[in-house]
């Protein structure tokens, strides 16, 4: 009989012990991923600051040239004179471009934060992780443009939208050896230049085949909009889309309205959520991770 008492003493404590674990747990949010009904993905699993990114990585296209020697890309800057204005920005341009005047390479347009300039994406290390990704032949090479917005007027009197789709897109296609077809053309910013970034990915989807919302909140007025959008697009035309944010970001209920009308339409997304603040220390930390999938893209184009 003693015996029966002191192990259901021990059960006891067992279950408690258990009990308050599971309660831990749950007072600790953890970094989420939430498919769409169409898109399967496994996230893996993110630590405080710098998340851990999957090893595998998609194959690369079969005529990249892998004999180049070049370590490192270099970075240009654009002037554009468009109508009364001088449209400006920097382009990365990868390892040994040039070198073959008939290798053509994706673009991926990445557009900065309200009250920045294209000096952000320098500032954070874009080019330096891009470098490293493509020596290391992680990802293949390609073209970045960072068009720097210069005025912060509401919408629709913004031109910078107009700018972009009107100007620097075709000025870029026809002055560097890039790929024109929209699956080999992405999109994507932080914050405010995430704002832009679905909006003009989801009018101009025939432009664009993938779309990065990182930390965006919307435009006002933009979250009623967007299912009129996407009920026009094509259901084989449907851009890729990643939206992430950190679960401490001040604009998280906004970025996750806009995910739920994305689920509630049926429209293929991934969504991730890690540790993190609307600041410059996540983007810089997931940068990384930005061009696998960007380039996840059109790997297999």
């Amino acid at each position: 009989m003693k015996k029966f008492l002191a192990a259901g003493f021990v059960l006891i404590l067992f279950l408690s012990a258990c009990s308050e674990l599971m309660t831990a747990g749950e007072d600790t949010p953890q970094p989420q991923f939430i498919s769409s009904p169409v898109t399967e993905y496994t996230l893996p699993e993110a630590t405080e600051g710098t998340p851990e990114i999957a090893e595998t990585t998609m194959p690369a296209p079969d005529d990249l040239d892998r004999s180049c020697s070049e370590a490192s890309g270099v970075i240009e800057t654009y002037e554009i004179p468009w109508k009364d204005e001088l449209l400006t920005g920097r382009i990365y341009l990868p390892p040994c471009y040039g070198s073959d005047p008939d290798q053509e390479y994706p673009t991926l347009y990445m557009l900065h934060g309200a009250t920045e300039t294209d000096q952000q994406w320098d500032d954070l290390g874009l080019d330096e992780w891009a470098d490293t990704l493509i020596s290391g032949k992680e990802i293949s090479p390609l073209i970045i443009i960072m068009p720097r917005e210069i005025t912060w007027i509401i919408l629709p009197e913004n031109p910078f939208g107009d700018h972009l789709v009107t100007a620097i897109i075709p000025w870029i296609d026809s002055h560097y050896q890039t790929l024109e077809d929209r699956d080999f053309r992405a999109i994507g910013g932080m914050s405010r230049g995430g704002n832009w970034a679905v909006r003009l990915g989801l009018l101009h989807w025939g432009l664009f085949g993938s779309i990065g919302a990182h930390s965006t909140p919307l435009f006002l007025g933009d979250l009623k909009r967007v299912p009129g959008w996407v009920e026009i697009i094509p259901t084989s035309q449907t851009p890729r889309i990643l939206m992430d944010i950190g679960q401490d970001d001040n604009n998280l209920s906004d970025v996750e309205a806009l995910h739920q009308s994305l689920l509630d339409q049926e429209i293929p997304h991934e969504w991730r959520m890690y540790p993190g603040l609307h600041d410059e220390h996540y983007w810089k930390s997931h940068l990384e991770e930005y061009l696998k999938w960007y380039s996840a893209g059109w790997a297999d184009q």
